[in-house]
């Protein structure tokens, strides 16, 4: 598939498999789903609003509610090199976004010893 391979040309890209398609990471952060129909990317404002009201996209629908969080469908009857464009902008976007949380671990102390014992 053309459009797969075009993502997986992005560096740095990690593929898994999720739900029974491929998503595509850059570092922790996913910016690109296959869909049946349409490729499925987390675009940043105000490339997705232009976007949707160009009807070039449409939102992302799951459980027919509309999420937030930049996610828009974009079928795989546009051209090639404007699938690639927006997963290029999107990859970007991944690039940029907020760093994970750290996990912060409490460090062990001395153990005391308890008056009365030993």
């Amino acid at each position: 598939m053309l459009v797969r391979d075009a993502l997986s040309d992005l560096a740095p890209v990690r593929i898994k498999k999720l739900f029974g398609t491929e998503a595509f990471f850059h570092g922790e952060r996913m910016f690109a789903v296959l869909g049946n129909d349409a490729l499925m990317l987390r675009l940043p404002e105000p490339l997705r609003s232009d976007i949707l009201a160009a009807a070039a996209a449409r939102p992302f629908l799951s459980e027919r509610l509309a999420l937030t969080h930049g996610w828009v469908e974009v079928p795989y009857v546009s051209e090639l090199a404007h699938l690639t464009r927006l997963a290029e902008a999107a990859h970007a976007a991944a690039a940029r976004g907020r760093r994970p949380a750290k996990r912060r671990f409490r460090r062990a102390g001395k153990r005391r010893s308890i008056p009365g014992t030993r």
